[in-house]
């Protein structure tokens, strides 16, 4: 075994290895895009989350008897 070959062997393959599992790791929080961050602004649309439509919240009638499991708090 040449000197190359040993360096190519021990050296670059090593580092080759290193660099796929590195482009593994953060390829997908590359992909996903930028993320809220404290302090900034929020940018996304608002999501209604739980289906339905969402003017039920403005027009249902506030509660004033109890909640809860136990019907108490």
């Amino acid at each position: 075994m040449s000197v190359l070959q040993a360096l190519g062997l021990f050296v670059a393959l090593p580092i080759a290895l290193y660099a796929v599992v590195a482009l593994l790791v953060y390829a997908p929080s590359w992909v996903r895009g930028p993320k809220y961050r404290p302090g900034l602004s929020w940018w996304a649309e608002p999501v209604w989350i739980g289906g339905g439509d969402a003017s039920a919240v403005h027009t249902a009638a506030p509660v004033t008897e109890g909640g809860g499991c136990s019907a108490r708090w």
